[in-house]
Formats: structure tokens, sequence, C-alpha cells
């Protein structure tokens, strides 16, 4: 068989036995349709699994490139030899110059990318994620394009390429060999503006590419042939159980590097865990329904702007997270009247050129603390955070570990970085604050956790009604 290898690979003529063995490799269980079904939910028309098979124009089979190794594996098993026509695109390479001196793990980093041509690296928050790419793009010397899913990364990128490159990156209507754009702006545009797109480029950046798996990313993907195809995370695993997507849409993991790794370098700062007994307890029985009750209770929030307000006051920049917009709302509102401190949301809600202004205040010192949504799990580059409040229950060890990582950047006259962790006294939270005790000691190891006095659960909380304050008992800063 002469399989084709464009935007994906292209099979023609596939037996029955190889076209089945293909389709068990490449389907999985849906986890929206599990979580309907396990929640008692309306399925509707939610399909039970995902397939990335697909049946092609003539009779040939479709599949993402990232599974060459698993088409060669299943060729092999039914006696079809197989060779591939590489249809990829190349172009005239542009000359690029990195104007700053990478770090031995960054220089590895990219000859493993660039060497590769299709695959992952795993970098820690704080270990130059971005300097990576930019360093990768320069490296390989095609015009590039870099998928994000947020107009935050989306900047950082423009910024990367600006300060390290000296180029600007231009955008999708233009003619910039160098192209920073969301998935969402890719994803709206009719099939054939997005394959011309396509087509001019011979390097595509995922960031974050843990989100690849998502229908968005890999239809966009299935328009994009550049030879190069590369992604980067610092969290590579995906609580929904479709981590294997990742490495079939983009290739697999060609580096890593562990925090551990970073830390031992100086690259890298310990933070403390500081467990937090709010003594809240709640009536709900599904996690959406227990933040909401939490997210009214008046003692609660008490504790956190309290908690925000003197840490501001002694000086240091905080980050408070929650899952609800007017949440973050409210609890700024209260930390700029009753803290007395500078304290601005951080949602979707807030305009972008907001947003960037928000972010150079908090960069800067001038602005001590950001109540944010989920919008700043990923993106969010500020150096100098000290502390970090996690208000909201949550479990995804990925995401844990993401929002450590903030933390773990080094910054001129940084004190020692905290993570206050609020644990509610019901069986819920507590089942997911034992699951973020799993991603703190994947990042910092049992001993050094339990140094910071994280590593054991709270004490017996007291249980107090929804308008009276929650009691407190935190580890020393």
């Amino acid at each position: 068989m002469r399989a084709v290898v464009d935007s994906v690979i292209r099979l023609p003529g596939l037996q029955p036995k190889a076209h089945e063995l293909l389709r068990r490799g490449l389907t999985f269980p849906n986890p929206e349709y599990l979580s309907r079904v396990r929640f008692k939910r309306w399925v509707g028309a939610t399909p039970e699994e995902i397939s990335l098979l697909e049946q092609g124009s003539d009779g040939e089979v479709i599949v993402p490139r990232g599974a060459v190794a698993l088409v060669r594996q299943v060729l092999t098993a039914v006696h079809e030899p197989v060779s591939f026509d590489d249809r990829r695109v190349a172009h005239v390479p542009v000359q690029l110059e990195v104007k700053l001196a990478l770090r031995d793990y960054q220089e590895e980093a990219v000859t493993a990318l660039a060497r590769n041509m299709q695959g992952c690296a795993v970098v820690p928050c704080g270990g130059g994620k971005t300097v990576i790419g930019t360093a990768a793009v320069a490296r390989i010397g095609q015009p590039a394009l870099v998928i994000v899913h947020t107009h935050d990364l989306a900047e950082q990128w423009r910024g990367a390429f600006r300060d390290i490159l000296g180029v600007e990156a231009g955008d999708l209507d233009g003619s910039s060999p160098m192209v920073v754009a969301t998935v969402q702006s890719l994803a709206a545009m009719p099939p054939e503006r997005l394959a011309e797109v396509g087509l001019r480029f011979g390097t595509v950046i995922v960031d974050e590419v843990h989100h690849a798996p998502a229908v968005t990313f890999r239809e966009v993907l299935g328009a994009m042939p550049g030879k190069f195809r590369l992604g980067l995370t610092a969290t590579p695993t995906r609580a929904d159980g479709l981590t294997p997507l990742v490495e079939l849409c983009i290739g697999p993991i060609v580096f890593r590097i562990a925090h551990d790794e970073l830390v031992a370098a100086g690259h890298l700062v310990i933070p403390q865990v500081v467990v937090v007994p709010t003594g809240c307890t709640v009536s709900a029985d599904t996690f959406a329904g227990m933040i909401d009750e939490l997210r009214l209770n008046v003692g609660r929030d008490r504790l956190i702007t309290d908690l925000a307000a003197s840490e501001a006051k002694a000086g240091r920049s905080v980050l408070v997270l929650s899952a609800r917009v007017k949440h973050c709302e409210l609890l700024a509102q209260v930390l700029r009247v009753n803290g007395e401190v500078q304290a601005e949301a951080l949602t979707a809600r807030v305009a972008r050129t907001k947003r960037s202004e928000i972010l150079d205040r908090f960069r800067d010192g001038s602005l001590k603390v950001v109540c944010a949504t989920s919008l700043a799990d990923e993106g969010l580059d500020v150096a100098r955070l000290e502390r970090l409040i996690l208000a909201m229950p949550a479990r995804a060890e990925g995401r844990t570990i993401q929002r450590l990582g903030r933390l773990m950047r080094p910054h001129p006259g940084k004190a020692t970085p905290v993570l206050y962790d609020l644990v509610d006294d019901a069986p819920m939270a507590r089942r997911q604050h034992a699951a973020r005790l799993r991603a703190y000691r994947t990042v910092l190891g049992r001993e050094a956790l339990a140094r910071s006095g994280g590593e054991h659960p709270p004490r017996d909380c007291a249980r107090e009604g929804a308008h009276a304050g929650p009691r407190v008992t935190t580890a020393s800063a």
C-alpha cells in the first residue's frame, strides 16, 4: 500500500481486517457521554465513542498524522507492506536569529523538536515553554503558524516573537511568514479558506497541546499539511482519559523535563502548600451545586478576602482563583472597599485591552490582587507572584500542577511562595483535595510537601452556617 501523508494520513484500498484494527486503535469512550450517564442527564445526540478514523472519498480511510506508528503496526499485522508518499508542505527557508542564550535543557528541547518534525515537548510552568517554541521556529526556518486557544496566549506569543526573534507576528489576513492565531478564528473559516491558510506554513505549533483532542483543534489540524507539527504543554495528561489523542493528533513526546530537575538547577523555586480548613458544609450532591452553594457563603468569602488583603498589605502579589465570574467580581469589589487594597477581576467578561492593562499592572507590582477564573490557568506569566489562593474546590491533577507552577518562577526579592488550599467540610470537597495532594506530591515530592504542611489533611473543621465566619487553621507562611 502507498499511503499519502499531508495534513492527515490517507490509506486507499484498506482491507477489512486492517480497517477494523485501526478502528479499534483510534476509538475511545466519549467522556461527555459517560458524564451524562453518570449524572443521569439527557444524553441526546451525544455519541458514546470518539473515533479518529474517517471515511474519505473513493473508499480511502483517513487517520491523524500522529497515528503513523499505529498504521505501520496494523499493516504489519495483516502482512501488507506500506510506503508513504510525503506531501507535507515545506517552503523556502526563512532566516531567523534567536536573540538570547538558551538554557541547556531548552537547547535540547529545540533540537528534539526540529529533528523529529512531529512531536511534543513537556516543560513545566516557568521552564520557558514559549522560549523553546520560538527558538524551534527559528531553528527550523519555515513560515510558522502558532495555534492557541486564548487571546492572552496569543499576546504572549506575539511578544515572544518580538523579544526573542526581533520579528512582528502577523495575522491571518496578511502575508507575514510568522502568524499567531486562535483556534476559534481558524475554525470559523470556510473550509476552502482554511485550506489556503494551511498551505502557507511549513511549521505548525500547538500551544497547550493537551487541548488538541478537542473537535475544533482536530478539524483545524486536519487542514494543516506543514512538514513540522509540534506541540508544547506543561501537563500532557488529561483528566478525561483522552490523553492518547494528544500524541495521535500531534506526535509522540520527544522531550520532557521534570519540575525537580528545574528546581535543582535553580530555574524554579519550591513553594509551600498551606491547607486552610473552612469549616463549611454543603447540602448539594453535584459539583456545580456545591460551587454555587459555596460562592454564596458570606463567612467563607470573608475568610478569602481577609487572607488576600493581609498578604497584599504585606507587599505580596496575590492571585485568587475561583470557578465563577460573579464570585471573582464580588471578591475583587470587597477587597477594594473593605480590604482597602488594589484588586481586579480577570474573567472572560473583561475586554482584551483591559486584561492586558490588568496583567501589566500585576507584573510590575502596582496591582496586588487579581481574582481570576480558569482564564488564568494557562497563559498567566507573572514571575513575581508569591501567593495563590484556591478559592473553590477542583480535582484535575493537571490543572493543579499548572496552578502550583504559577508560583515557581524565580523573581528578584521573591519570598518563599505559598499556595493556600481551601478545604471544605464535605465528602466531595475532601475527595477533590486528595486528588490535589497527589498533584502536589508529583511536583514537590512527599517529603517536601510534608515539610510545607500540606501533606496531611486538615484537622476537624467547625461546622458553621452559611452566614457565619468559617474557622481557619493555617500553617505559618
